[in-house]
């Protein structure tokens, strides 16, 4: 499996919404938010969808999905 490689604090949205959707976890439209979940229904993490992320809560995202299994690493 390929591992990811994300710099939090140069992320976008759609950057994190498709790393999610490549790694298999589900991911559902919310108004302001993609939501990820596992394929299981267990939720992971919410995507803001505006631009520029914080640094912070793209470390957060890509914290969540790693303890879910996810192969991401920040650098």
């Amino acid at each position: 499996m390929k591992k990811y490689h994300v710099n939090p604090a140069n992320v976008s949205c759609e950057e994190l919404c498709k790393i999610a959707k490549s790694l298999g976890f589900d991911s559902f439209e919310g108004r302001k938010h993609t939501k990820i979940k596992t394929n299981e229904g267990e939720f992971i993490t919410e995507i803001p969808r505006h631009n520029p992320l914080n640094k912070w809560t793209a470390k957060g995202i890509v914290e969540a999905m790693v303890a879910h299994g996810g192969n991401v690493e920040l650098s």
